[in-house]
């Protein structure tokens, strides 16, 4: 037992910003967005366009695309790196959203950037098991909200929008058919946002060193460098894992997590342009939703045929390392 991708959908803020206008923002000379970071423009939610908001969008249009009610699906399961709110879980915030009028099983799946990836194999194993026949996965992410405008590296990174899959067990070949996930504590602290949590609460501390610490906080040479180095033997390791080689890999669907990483990855690699989904310039790093939308974008502007391998990979805070083999 496996599972089809029923069908899928993503949900964009209107509002855009160009890389011109994040050159004014940023007080840096025209051009350097665009050459340098590898922007043409992004998506920032407005405030009535909340995760909730979005990830329920995303999902109602998945299920009208699919031509049935969420009350047809035995598990919503929200694969975010944030959160709406402390509490509820941002699934039950999106059951409420979507106005859910009979109760849905539903459940959030936090490995950060590696969320979606992380719900993928959660989900292949309760398909398989039998326990579900029909679940959808939905990744919702805000993630403009908690990066300062202070430094350039971070600034031009992260963008909003939200994905959802539908997945239905499948008695054919196909699905997640194999996967790899590591983590490595020595980058733990290289990628954060300290606050949310009950480390650094007000209950305890200051609100000015609450404030701070909800903002995005990234040591981007040194994580470059660990996940550069991590990257080609995990990849290896997992393609072994699974039984092929580069050569068996239709596409390959990787975390956007910057422009200079995914420059890296495609050329130390060995990976031919053609097969990597790279829409960092207009979408940028939308934190979980990053690897749904990369999968949306190739199933619906590529078509791939049924039967193609689809290497999904990317890179989450923690420092872990994720990587799927999706058989279409």
């Amino acid at each position: 037992m496996s599972f089809t991708i029923r069908t899928s959908a993503c949900y964009l803020p209107a509002q855009t910003i160009s890389a011109e206008e994040m050159d004014q923002r940023l007080n840096l000379p025209l051009g350097t967005c665009r050459q340098r970071y590898g922007v043409d423009y992004r998506h920032y939610a407005s405030p009535h366009e909340t995760a909730l908001y979005m990830g329920a969008m995303a999902g109602k249009t998945a299920l009208n695309k699919a031509g049935i009610a969420l009350e047809e699906v035995d598990l919503l399961v929200c694969a975010s790196g944030t959160s709406h709110q402390a509490l509820p879980y941002n699934a039950a915030g999106i059951l409420a959203e979507l106005g859910a009028e009979t109760p849905v099983a539903s459940m959030d799946v936090n490995a950060s950037c590696l969320s979606f990836l992380t719900a993928l194999e959660l989900c292949h194993c309760a398909l398989q098991s039998g326990r579900y026949q029909r679940m959808m996965i939905i990744s919702s992410e805000v993630a403009k909200v908690g990066v300062t405008d202070t430094k350039a590296e971070t600034a031009t990174l992260f963008a909003d929008g939200a994905a959802a899959f539908i997945l239905e067990a499948s008695s054919s070949v196909g699905g997640l058919t194999s996967s790899l996930f590591q983590t490595f504590p020595e980058g733990y602290s290289l990628c954060q946002i300290r606050s949310g949590g009950s480390a650094l609460h007000p209950a305890r501390y200051d609100m000015e060193a609450v404030v701070s610490g909800c903002f995005f906080e990234m040591q981007g040479k040194a994580l470059y460098k660990l996940v550069s180095k991590l990257a080609p033997e995990f990849i290896q390791q997992g393609l072994n894992k699974a039984g092929l080689t580069m050569a068996d890999i239709d596409y390959i669907v990787p975390h956007q997590a910057s422009y200079a990483g995914l420059a890296h990855l495609t050329q130390r690699l060995g990976f031919a342009q053609d097969k990597v989904i790279n829409i960092f310039s207009s979408m940028g790093n939308q934190i979980a939703a990053s690897i749904p939308i990369a999968l949306h974008h190739l199933l619906v502007h590529q078509q791939p045929a049924a039967g193609k391998n689809v290497l999904l990979f990317g890179s989450a805070a923690g420092l872990s390392l994720g990587l799927g083999v999706l058989q279409l």
